[in-house]
C-alpha cells in the first residue's frame, strides 16, 4: 500500500510499504480522511521532543475510516463499520489510567502517528479497544476532526464545564480554538467571545457559536473585555497567549491552557493568579471520557466540525498539504488528506 514515511527529520516521501496485518485484538482500518496539524509538522522537521516520536514512522493521528478486517478475538467490530480511534495507547492499569486520565498514562508515551504507524496511509492497524464506532448515517470524513476536538474536550472536562449562562472566551482562532467554540456552545453560555489573530480564521467564529469576535491586535477592544469572563480557553501556541487569557478573567475565574508555545520560560505573572484567585488548568492530549463525549455529540449531530475543513489533498500531494498548512497568509483552517483518493 502507499504511505507517507518519515525516515527522520527532513526526510519524508510517499512510498510503497508492506500491507499491515491485524493481530489478536486489533483491527485493520481503511483510512477515509486524515487531518494534519502542527505536531505533524514538528515530526517532519525534527522539532518534536525525542520522547514523543520514534523514527521511521508514518504520521497521522487525526483520522476516520472504515474497518476492513478484524483480528482474532475482536467481536464487536465488523468490516464496513465507520470508526475513529484514540491515538494514545495507554496501559489501562496505572494510577492515572485508573482515575480515567488515560492521557496521563505513566507507562510511557505511545501514540498512533508518532511512535506507531499512523493514518497518512491507505490503511492502518489499531487496537480494537481504542476504537469508537460511528453511526452509519453520519459523514465519515468530518469525523477526522474528532481527535483534536477530544483534546479540547479533555481540558474542558478536567477544569469543569462552564455553567449555562456563563461568560466564556476563547483565545486563538486556529482549529483548536474554533473546535472549542463548537463544544462550548453546547453548554449554552450567556456570552461566547473569540479573540483571534487571523481574519480569515476568525471569520468562522460566528458560525461556530461566537457571539462576538475581537482581533488580537485590537488593544482597545481587549481592554474593554479585561476581567469580564468566568472562563477562558487559550489555544494560541503563542508565548503571549496565557497572559492574554488570564487578563480576560474575572476574579475567581478559570483558564484552560491548550496551546504549546515552546517558550521555555515564564510568560505569566504568578501574582496575577494568586491575587485574583484564578484557576489555571492545563490540557494534554485526550482522555477516554473526552473521546466518548465528542463521539456522542457527533453521533447525535450536535457537534458538526465539517465547516472547518477548508482544504483537501490526495496522499500523493501530501507535500502540498503541508505547504498549505504553513502558508503565513493562507486561509487554511483544517486540512485533510484522503489516502484512498476518493475525496
Amino acid at each position: 500500500m502507499r504511505a507517507l514515511v518519515v525516515d527522520g527529520p527532513g526526510r519524508a516521501a510517499v512510498s510503497d510499504v508492506p500491507e499491515p496485518v491485524p493481530g489478536p485484538g486489533e483491527v485493520l482500518v481503511e483510512v477515509a480522511a486524515a487531518g494534519i496539524c502542527g505536531s505533524d509538522l514538528e515530526l517532519l522537521e525534527g522539532r518534536r521532543p525525542a520522547a514523543y516520536v520514534s523514527y521511521p514512522v508514518v504520521p497521522g493521528h487525526e483520522w476516520a475510516g472504515r474497518v476492513r478486517a478484524a483480528g482474532a478475538g475482536v467481536r464487536d467490530l465488523a468490516p464496513g463499520d465507520p470508526v475513529v480511534a484514540e491515538g494514545l495507547r495507554s496501559c489501562g492499569v496505572c494510577d492515572r489510567c485508573a482515575e480515567g486520565r488515560t492521557n496521563l498514562c505513566t507507562a510511557g508515551y505511545a501514540e498512533t502517528g508518532f511512535t506507531h504507524p499512523g493514518a497518512l496511509a491507505e490503511r492502518l492497524v489499531v487496537p480494537a479497544g481504542l476504537v469508537h464506532r460511528l453511526p452509519a448515517d453520519r459523514p465519515v470524513e468530518a469525523a477526522a476532526l474528532l481527535e483534536p476536538a477530544a483534546c479540547v474536550a479533555s481540558g474542558l472536562l478536567e477544569a469543569g464545564l462552564p455553567l449555562p449562562g456563563s461568560r466564556v472566551a476563547v483565545v486563538g482562532d486556529g482549529p483548536l480554538g474554533l473546535l472549542a467554540l463548537l463544544l462550548l456552545r453546547t453548554v449554552s453560555p450567556g456570552e461566547l467571545a473569540l479573540v483571534g489573530g487571523r481574519p480569515a480564521r476568525s471569520a468562522f467564529g460566528p458560525q461556530c457559536g461566537a457571539t462576538r469576535v475581537v482581533a488580537a491586535a485590537d488593544q482597545e477592544g481587549l481592554a474593554g473585555l479585561a476581567g469580564r469572563f468566568d472562563a477562558v480557553i487559550e489555544a494560541t501556541n503563542d508565548p503571549a497567549g496565557a497572559a492574554a487569557a488570564l487578563a480576560l478573567l474575572r476574579r475567581g475565574g478559570t483558564a484552560v491552557l491548550l496551546g504549546i508555545s515552546g517558550a521555555g520560560r515564564p510568560t505569566i505573572d504568578p501574582d496575577t493568579v494568586t491575587l485574583n484567585q484564578l484557576r489555571v488548568q492545563g490540557g494534554f492530549a485526550a482522555s477516554r471520557a473526552a473521546w466518548r463525549w465528542v463521539v456522542a455529540l457527533y453521533a447525535k449531530g450536535i457537534l458538526d466540525p465539517a465547516p472547518l475543513v477548508t482544504h483537501r489533498f490526495d496522499l500523493e500531494d501530501a507535500a502540498a498539504a503541508f505547504t498549505a498548512l504553513t502558508a503565513p497568509d493562507g486561509d487554511a483552517v483544517k486540512i485533510l488528506v484522503h489516502p484512498a483518493g476518493d475525496r
